[in-house]
């Protein structure tokens, strides 16, 4: 797990290692820049050694010095990458990944992503060809922050590091502001600065040095789902218990201390449960309580820990804790984010780092396997008109404004709105935070008052209007929320703590298979249906 950066104007290698500096707790082990003297383009890398700890220092390289590589990440499948790479007649090095995607890159140039199972960013410099190519993992579970001005193309893997690498200073983004406020994190390519994109999951970046332009395309995207299937339910199960047992067991791989995330929940419990059959050793588990409040996961997640004989550890945080931890752990944030949930998962990647390297948690497994109780509702607000009137149901729902605001009354108000599916679901999702911004914005925000930009769609996320709106929304999520959300939470809170954070859930064939059966079997019986069976 690393941080990396690079510039196609890298010079004297001063604004890499700026950049590299505000990386520092992404790779507190080890850090290194390269600069091609001929081209100018220079790549730079933060090391949390995981793999192959004493040899995998970064950039690295080709035999000849052709072709560089840095990566941010873990590619899970690099064992049999390598063996597949030795029988071809190549000599390797190191025991690194990082290596693996210099040899691939030989053999298969940009078409090399198709062979990476794994979360990842990477950066490659081909010298002969003068071709940067950059990637990002299928789901977005690292990030990848880049500007492009006047030719010269900058990126890393934190806001906060690229922009100590532009040559001109920065401004905030009002339309990126403007999102943040809607969703509580800002979706898609955009980013909080202006003139900054992120480069999108399960997309590359090619750079070419001759005219001095970059073009994207993306490799991968969540496939959608069919609108029914005739394989028994049985043998769904048997297979995604058999490759959730074959992505945990890639996820185990490290040389150094790992443990699990543990909230006691369905997702949670099959990653830890799998671990703990896997482990030669009690398996680390880790768990943040409150002292405070009603939702508190740490009884449910002993209880598992005791099932499984885990060496169980628990963080409980005071109301005063989280007072002192909020300025700090927010103010850190190089893009801004305002999921409640950061704050104590921040916290508890740091009381882990303490006796581990390595988290693995069970993010993913809404999306992908049908959790969330809106998909359901949704699905059932579009089947309304066939039993009552849009028009009536409109105004019930105008009724329901004025009932009292309980989690019920809300989701049939929403259910029953006039609005568009999508409206509805942003509804759903932010609050109805959209309503509120003429009355709260004045200045450079006003503009953005009462536009509609926030109902974008992100590439590939067009909804069918076919009538499988579980499946459209749970797509959606996987393309939006997913990476913008929950893997950026994730990234960042673990990242800050200097600790590398693992999801079994997002596995490329348990997604292709999660995608290859319909969303009603998904979401039926409360949702998550196979997991729950698994």
């Amino acid at each position: 797990m690393c941080g990396i950066c690079g510039s196609t104007h890298a010079r004297d290698g001063r604004a890499l290692a700026a950049m590299n500096a505000a990386m520092v707790h992404r790779g507190p082990d080890d850090d290194g820049i390269y600069v091609d003297p001929a081209a100018g383009v220079g790549l730079g890398a933060r090391r949390l050694s995981i793999i192959d700890v004493a040899g995998g220092h970064q950039p690295l390289s080709s035999e000849d010095g052709s072709i560089w590589a840095v990566l941010n990440g873990e590619i899970y499948n690099h064992p049999r990458l390598m063996d597949g790479l030795a029988s071809r007649g190549h000599t390797l090095a190191t025991r690194t990944d990082t290596e693996v995607l210099v040899h691939l890159y030989e053999d298969y140039g940009a078409e090399l992503v198709h062979a990476l199972e794994g979360m990842y960013v990477f950066a490659i410099w081909d010298a002969r060809r003068r071709v940067l190519l950059l990637g990002r993992d299928r789901f977005g579970e690292k990030p990848l922050f880049y500007s492009e001005r006047a030719g010269v193309l900058t990126f890393a893997s934190e806001l906060s590091a690229l922009v100590q690498g532009l040559e001109s200073g920065w401004e905030v983004d009002e339309a990126a502001v403007d999102s943040f406020f809607v969703f509580g994190y800002v979706p898609g390519e955009r980013a909080i600065v202006r003139g900054v994109q992120q480069l999108p999951p399960g997309h590359l970046l090619v750079w070419d040095g001759h005219t001095r332009s970059s073009s994207t395309q993306r490799y991968w995207a969540p496939p959608r789902m069919p609108a029914d299937g005739n394989t028994p339910l049985p043998e769904l199960v048997a297979e995604t218990r058999r490759l959730l047992e074959a992505s945990v067991r890639s996820r185990l791989i490290s040389d150094v201390p790992l443990g699990v995330f543990l909230s006691g929940g369905v997702d949670s419990t099959l990653v830890a449960a799998v671990a703990a059959g896997l482990s030669s050793e009690p398996l680390r588990t880790f768990t943040v309580g409150y002292d405070t409040g009603t939702v508190n996961e740490t009884d449910p997640a002993r209880r598992v820990a005791a099932l499984l004989g885990a060496d169980h550890r628990e963080l409980m945080l005071t109301e005063s804790d989280v007072a002192a931890l909020v300025p700090r752990f927010l103010a850190e944030l190089d893009q801004p984010l305002a999921d409640e949930a950061y704050v104590p998962l921040r916290a508890l990647a740091e009381f882990a780092r303490e006796s581990v390297t390595v988290a693995v948690g069970g993010e993913g497994a809404d999306e992908l396997f049908g959790g969330y109780p809106r998909y359901r509702w949704l699905a059932r607000s579009e089947r309304l008109p066939d039993w009552l009137p849009r028009e009536r149901a409109a105004r019930a729902a105008r009724v329901l404004e004025r009932a009292p605001a309980g989690a019920r009354v809300k989701r049939l108000r929403e259910v029953m709105s006039a609005d568009s599916v999508l409206e509805r679901h942003v509804d759903w999702v932010t609050g109805r935070r959209a309503a509120l911004r003429p009355s709260v914005y004045g200045g450079r925000l006003r503009p953005y008052a009462d536009g509609r930009g926030f109902l974008e769609l992100p590439r590939g996320g067009g909804l069918e209007g076919d009538g499988r709106v579980e499946g459209d929304f749970m797509r959606l999520d996987q393309l939006r929320w997913l990476p913008d959300d929950i893997l950026a939470k994730a990234d960042r809170a673990t990242m800050r703590a200097s600790l590398e954070f693992r999801t079994p859930f997002l596995h490329r064939e348990l997604a292709e298979l999660a995608a290859s059966i319909p969303a009603s079997t998904h979401v039926a019986g409360g949702g998550k249906r196979l997991l729950r069976q698994v």
